[in-house]
């Protein structure tokens, strides 16, 4: 799962000088946080070819954002419109060759080589896109666009590896807002405090999780009769959602408190998901800033073509099926294996389903008698124990070849 990349004692130091000398240096804030965004970048580079299609991969959007724009303009042509769709549609295409899909019988025909592969490839890909579909927006309302803002808005060390994933408004606004309050030591504190315990809920919670799911995988893979084996599948579902969660949160607490001691602000990726009562409120919880991504620049173009189509009639129809894409997106966009394929499918299955239900029960009780349902007590634990079961077993798909354990049980 995740790790801190390059070295945990490189990123750690990274993680200590660069406080100091964006605030030693505050200058050249800029130029200071681009040359450590640039070394990173170079030093998790495993080859020239990789050095030209990263170079490439990272420039290229910014060049052709105003491009871009002027094609998806209501009086450009026609021919216009179709390149600019040409073009991002070969950006995902390469993308999708970089990441090479094990399950894509295309990409093992075609010459290809680990040593091209890019850190934070997916993070680079959100951000591109976020910055060239917004860019019409962003000289019109008067937002600083540079060279260099925009390699430190991609190239961004500290959500450069799993987010959290921000807009490029949102980063250049905060980087230049000289509004910010002086650090006093009561913050100063604080971040240190939650930098600390996030390594700790890397390196000591969740590595004791991942132990105990791996030797309740390794039970299950060995394991023999029906009851026994989903009892042990069980266990190592509930260890690895643990796992993940503690994983994943402790790196976003690391990265915001460092970057909080460097002036920037990172936006908070999760809210107590494990409480959630449904797979809709999962989501709003979970990884927030995907869940926003993919709303904005999947869910969103997906349900405009639908209702303006054959779902004209059918708005809830093809809301479900929006939602269905959104999240099989999603999730094939995880992992390069067919697990991640069936963890989106299982996604997007979840979510239609609670979609459903909640409409249904809306229906049937009203809106407000819905509201009072949900809010008992016995309800509640109900609805969470149900939700964080699925999602258990969903997880399960992540990290873990558990097709293949599947295949071997048959």
């Amino acid at each position: 799962m995740l790790n801190f990349s390059i070295s945990g004692l490189f990123f750690a130091v990274l993680m200590f000088i660069t406080p100091i000398l964006m605030r030693v240096g505050k200058r050249f804030r800029r130029e200071i946080f681009l040359l450590l965004n640039t070394a990173v970048f170079l030093l998790c580079l495993r080859s020239v070819p990789a050095l030209v299609i990263g170079v490439l991969w990272i420039l290229v959007p910014y060049f052709m954002a105003p491009v871009l724009t002027k094609a998806a303009d209501e009086s450009a042509g026609k021919l216009q419109h179709i390149l600019r769709n040409f073009f991002y549609v070969l950006m995902i295409l390469f993308f999708a060759y970089l990441m090479h899909y094990e399950w894509v019988p295309f990409f093992k025909i075609l010459p290809y080589s680990n040593a091209v592969k890019l850190l934070g490839l997916s993070y680079f890909l959100f951000r591109e896109i976020d910055f060239t579909m917004q860019y019409g927006y962003l000289k019109e309302s008067g937002v600083r666009i540079t060279l260099p803002d925009y390699l430190n808005y991609v190239l961004n060390f500290y959500t450069v590896m799993a987010g959290p994933i921000l807009r490029y408004e949102e980063y250049v606004t905060d980087f230049y807002d000289e509004s910010k309050e002086e650090l006093t030591g009561d913050m100063i504190l604080h971040d240190l405090h939650r930098i600390l315990f996030g390594y700790l809920k890397v390196y000591v919670v969740s590595a004791v999780f991942s132990t105990w799911a791996g030797y309740w995988f390794e039970r299950v893979s060995t394991g023999a009769g029906f009851f026994s084996i989903t009892a042990e599948f069980l266990l190592f579902a509930f260890f690895n959602s643990f796992f993940i969660y503690f994983n994943f949160s402790g790196y976003c607490d690391v990265v915001t408190g460092g970057a909080h001691l460097s002036g920037m602000t990172l936006r908070e990726n999760f809210n107590q998901p494990y409480l959630a009562v449904s797979l809709v409120e999962f989501w709003n919880r979970h990884h927030i800033t995907l869940s926003e991504w993919i709303r904005d620049y999947i869910y969103s173009p997906v349900i405009k073509v639908l209702i303006s189509g054959s779902f004209r009639k059918k708005l809830f129809e093809g809301q479900c099926i929006a939602l269905f894409i959104t999240f099989l997106v999603a999730g094939i966009w995880h992992g390069t294996n067919f697990n991640y394929v069936v963890y989106g499918l299982l996604q997007g299955l979840g979510i239609v389903i609670s979609t459903l239900r909640t409409n249904h029960m809306k229906k049937k009780l009203g809106k407000k008698g819905f509201k009072e349902f949900q809010s008992k007590k016995l309800v509640r634990i109900a609805e969470n124990a149900a939700t964080w079961a699925y999602i258990s077993v969903s997880f399960s798909f992540v990290g873990y070849d558990v097709c293949g354990l599947i295949l071997q049980k048959l």
